[in-house]
């Protein structure tokens, strides 16, 4: 009988053991998505916020239930480190405060860029290559209209500026955290692009002109100016930029969600920017009452001080007056000391 316990013990526990191993071994490696939101809590650790606690967790608590939602999603691992990987660069670029209604913006657009990048058909090499050509179609027309535009350019920093920002181009293309890294353009896409580049021309004559005007005065205070080269890279990184804005405009069609945050914000500037307009008019409106206020003031000080003068100056003219119309030899005798001291006066016999 014994012998038959151990051989029972024994199959249960080669039976049951590969479950305990595997339960052992997941509980001791996270799972992915739980590997890429550790990934993000210790990024924006390391890059301290001034988001209240609670505005960090609703952050959060998006990228998770985003994440969560594509769980079945063809490259599911390969999405969540295309969003491990990204997401710190991307933090980094975040003009973060404590607006309430920016904070709304930047939440539900990593709801947007998360979405996108799971709920996508994930791009093959030969259409991320496309993407890279098509990229590089663009910025050549952007910078040879450059040197067109501004003949006094210098072309090897024209040249520079576009390698440098069309390489950032190229590594968020390998790794498409936002939505127009993702996929490629259709041709009519690409015209769009270049023609609203077109359009631009103006925009960038005053992206000169301000480079021009910073150009003659100190940078930072180090007493250095700028040199023609390093404001012809300038003007060709800026424009760019703008380049890539216009890409924005075209591609691709933005949730409902966010274009709401983005009205809300645009809303709440309109009330930021109406209450300071009415703060400096209320401020002009004081500044005029105190200048009336101060001139009545001064007015009134001075109608008072004559008013005070004038008694004064009515006993001085009284006294003048009285003293010319006494002769001139009882004046010698007041001024002695009166006639009640004159001898003459006090004779019985007269």
């Amino acid at each position: 009988m014994p012998d038959k316990y151990h051989a029972l013990r024994s199959v249960l526990i080669v039976a049951l053991l590969p479950g305990m191993v595997a339960r052992v071994s997941s509980s001791a490696k996270p799972a992915p998505a739980d590997q890429t939101l550790k990934a993000i809590r210790d990024c924006m650790a390391d890059s301290p916020t001034p988001w209240p606690d609670e505005w960090k967790q609703e952050y959060i608590d998006t990228i998770r239930n985003a994440v969560g939602s594509y769980q079945d999603a063809p490259h599911y691992a390969v999405r969540l480190e295309i969003l491990r990987k990204r997401f710190g660069p991307y933090w980094q670029g975040l003009k973060k405060g404590r607006d309430r209604s920016l904070f709304e913006v930047y939440r539900t657009r990593i709801r947007w860029y998360i979405e996108h990048l799971m709920g996508t058909k994930f791009p093959s090499t030969e259409e991320r290559q496309k993407l890279r050509n098509q990229y590089t179609d663009i910025w050549e027309y952007a910078a040879s209209s450059l040197l067109e535009q501004f003949p006094f350019l210098d072309p090897n920093a024209v040249q520079a500026a576009k390698a440098d920002h069309l390489s950032q181009c190229y590594r968020k293309i390998d790794a498409p955290l936002m939505p127009v890294y993702l996929r490629p353009f259709s041709e009519p896409q690409v015209a769009q692009i270049k023609q609203r580049w077109d359009n631009l021309r103006y925009a960038r004559v005053d992206l000169w002109r301000q480079l021009s005007g910073r150009s003659t005065t100190p940078s930072d205070g180090s007493g250095a100016t700028l040199s023609d080269t390093e404001r012809h890279y300038q003007l060709t990184q800026k424009s760019l930029s703008q380049l890539l804005g216009q890409i924005w405009m075209v591609v691709p069609q933005r949730p409902d969600y966010y274009r709401s945050a983005l009205e809300n914000l645009t809303r709440a500037l309109k009330r930021r920017l109406q209450s300071m307009r009415e703060a400096r008019s209320n401020e002009r409106r004081l500044t005029k009452e105190r200048s009336r206020q101060f001139l009545q003031t001064e007015h009134i000080s001075f109608l008072l001080v004559a008013l005070l003068e004038t008694p004064r100056c009515l006993d001085e003219s009284a006294s003048a007056g009285v003293q010319e119309q006494i002769p001139s030899g009882r004046q010698n005798a007041a001024s002695k000391g009166g006639g009640a001291y004159d001898l003459k006066n006090v004779s019985p016999e007269k």
